[in-house]
């Protein structure tokens, strides 16, 4: 068990993981309402973060409408509890279903385009669920959105672990995905797809696998979220949710497990500055950590996690190579 741990995690990474968490375990005792609703969203955003960082981060497949996924997962739970009749479960799985449906059609446009044209038919599929869901009031309820029965209403407390539990899954995941054979062949796609298909490897197979991997991680938050709210609506494929999936990952650090754990201290920032202004101003937030944002792009683009990253070590060789080199 403990080669198994060193295999995906470092000494230092581990003790850092282990104190996170025993931070995160201590918060429900404070028993702060507002201090957990925040903990939940971010800790959601952090399942939702490895989930855009495996798609985008780590097999390259730029992923601006990402809420898509999220929203199926809310929708699926909502809709199969309302409308079908379905167990808790059975309406989860619909909403993998959902998501599975989706990710093929996404899947299959990766595979025939990539760059700007990939983002473009991802954000016209996007356009299409989320007009569907304010047109189709009789299925989704429209802009009023369909509610869950009231006996299924968690407690903070409950929820908030939840969301623990989903985000270290999802990181455990990620990193078992980056150091399998699959994670190697996602990032080959990333770096170089023309020489990975030169190769052998099936890029085609790999943009489908990626696709179908993050959607269905997307999809367990956007089924939380339903629980969370107990409602549903169409904002949940809006593109605020999308670009703050993105932001979360990029402030953090792209391609890294921690990207998302560190990138969530902006989701909190957020939160806590909407919190404090007047519900009239609160908008504006977007402005402050829009700031911050442009601030840490300038100093750390490489994210959070540059600051805990070693640099490497010179030795003294560089400067003996110019010596020689001029002498």
């Amino acid at each position: 068990m403990k080669g198994i741990i060193q295999k995906y995690f470092s000494t230092k990474r581990l003790i850092l993981l282990i104190i996170a968490m025993a931070i995160l375990i201590f918060i429900p005792a404070l028993e702060n309402r507002r201090l957990l609703n925040i903990a939940i969203i971010a800790l959601m955003y952090v399942t939702l973060g490895e989930s855009w960082n495996l798609l985008s981060g780590m097999s390259g497949l730029f992923s601006i409408n990402h809420a898509l996924f999220f929203g199926l997962g809310t929708y699926g739970v909502t809709f199969g509890l309302n409308k079908l009749g379905f167990s808790v479960l059975g309406s989860i799985l619909l909403g993998l279903a959902m998501n599975l449906v989706a990710a093929t059609i996404v899947g299959y446009i990766g595979t025939k385009l990539s760059g700007l044209y990939f983002t473009m038919a991802f954000i016209g599929l996007w356009q299409t669920v989320y007009t569907f869901s304010y047109q189709f009031f009789s299925i989704t309820g429209g802009s009023l959105g369909l509610s869950m029965p009231r006996e299924l209403l968690l407690s903070k407390r409950t929820l908030y672990f939840i969301a623990l539990i989903m985000a270290i899954a999802s990181m455990i995941f990620y990193q078992f995905i980056r150091r399998s054979r699959l994670g190697t062949n996602f990032v080959a796609l990333k770096e170089n797809p023309d020489l990975a298909n030169a190769l052998g490897s099936n890029i085609r197979g790999y943009r489908f696998l990626s696709t179908i991997i993050s959607a269905c991680m997307a999809s367990f938050a956007g089924s939380f979220y339903a629980f969370y709210m107990m409602t549903n609506n169409p904002e949940v494929f809006s593109g605020i949710i999308s670009l703050k999936i993105i932001m979360v990952v990029i402030v953090g650090g792209m391609g890294h497990v921690f990207g998302p754990l560190l990138g969530i201290s902006f989701v909190i920032m957020d939160e806590l500055i909407r919190g404090m202004m007047p519900s009239q101003f609160a908008p504006f937030s977007v402005i402050i950590y829009g700031f911050a944002l442009i601030i840490m792009a300038m100093v750390k683009p490489e994210g959070l996690i540059s600051i805990f990253k070693k640099k490497p070590k010179d030795n003294g060789v560089a400067a003996k190579q110019s010596k020689k080199a001029t002498a």
